[in-house]
């Protein structure tokens, strides 16, 4: 028991979260990765600027410069707080990316169309950077981790165009918004469960300034019980 515990200490340095806490944001940042290019196949462009009313000024404007800096604001956020509160800011995010998701499937005009892709822009950003800022605490340790999950988000970049021209194509741009409730739920799912479990397992002992962990108080001598 004693030696299982050193070695989860020793794998968990100051506190660090497990490499399996990143499952449900790194879900939801590869989600985010998709959304922002995925209204971009030929024929989803058109059909969304045609059932919407939108010229092609206000479709790029609304669709992806939008999307693109209210990401830039929830990842300021998302590498702020998310080394801190990685399980809260994500859920968080997450919950905004569904939302955002339901308005733009559901949209019926410009209005609501900016504010889903707004809202899904800020959870995205959020991820993300709530994702970056643990994953770059870990420093070396999780650089095979890193490479995959950047691996991936390029794959999540190039295949949002093909995949909604697909969807778009066969039924309706608002498909390539609706498919992707699938991955979100899940990450929303997994990063809840992984927080609990986080929340229930005890953290190992804070190193002092002389880089010793403190003894447990029964030990300490200054609380030693007087002498009689």
């Amino acid at each position: 028991m004693h030696d299982h515990q050193r070695q989860r200490n020793a794998a968990l340095p100051g506190g660090e979260r497990p490499a399996w806490a990143l499952a449900g944001p790194g879900i939801a940042a590869l989600t985010g990765l998709y959304l922002l290019t995925m209204p971009f196949g030929p024929a989803a462009r058109v059909s969304l600027q045609v059932d919407l009313g939108l010229s092609s000024q206000t479709a790029l404007l609304t669709t992806l410069v939008a999307y693109l800096v209210s990401a830039a604001a929830g990842g300021a956020l998302g590498v702020g707080l998310g080394g801190r509160s990685l399980t809260t800011v994500s859920m968080t995010a997450v919950a905004l990316m569904i939302i955002g998701v339901l308005l733009n499937a559901l949209a019926p005009g410009t209005g609501i169309y900016l504010t889903g892709r707004v809202l899904s822009g800020l959870g995205a950003g959020g991820v993300v950077g709530a994702t970056v800022a643990v994953a770059r605490r870990a420093g070396r340790r999780w650089g095979a981790l890193v490479a995959i999950l950047a691996g991936l988000g390029v794959l999540a970049l190039i295949l949002g165009p093909l995949i909604n021209q697909g969807l778009s194509s066969a039924l309706s741009w608002r498909w390539g918004y609706l498919i992707t409730l699938l991955p979100l739920v899940a990450g929303l799912i997994a990063t809840a469960v992984s927080g609990f479990v986080l929340l229930l397992t005890p953290r190992p002992a804070q190193p002092n300034a002389a880089g010793m962990p403190y003894p447990p108080a029964e030990q300490r001598p200054w609380n030693a019980p007087p002498e009689t």
